[in-house]
């Protein structure tokens, strides 16, 4: 008995292949990029997606004490002792400054 598929049942147009956009700011907390997530400024919220894959929405009284914690927490996942703990050969989150032009 041949247990092979040959028979593949017919597809309606092409499957979906977009996922979600890689659009938004970085975030920047105390002068430090934090990796792998943007946000987005919804108007009376912010929009923060980690990694391309979740996203969670904010008012923006609340935005920088959400972002803050996140860091915070992601840093001392990653094994810092905190968002700015420069324990290992890297920086958890790399210094950085903003520069705007007239």
């Amino acid at each position: 008995m041949n247990d092979n598929v040959t028979q593949l049942p017919p597809q309606e147009g092409p499957p979906d292949i977009f996922g979600p956009e890689r659009q938004g700011c970085d975030l920047i907390i105390e002068g430090r990029r934090i990796p792998n997530i943007h946000i987005h400024d919804r108007g009376d919220s912010i929009e923060f997606v980690l990694d391309g894959r979740l996203s969670y929405e904010f008012p923006k009284d609340w935005a920088y004490l959400a972002a803050h914690m996140a860091a915070n927490a992601m840093a001392i996942g990653a094994g810092y002792a905190h968002l700015g703990g420069e324990t290992k050969d890297r920086h958890f989150a790399a210094p950085c400054m903003r520069i705007d032009f007239p």
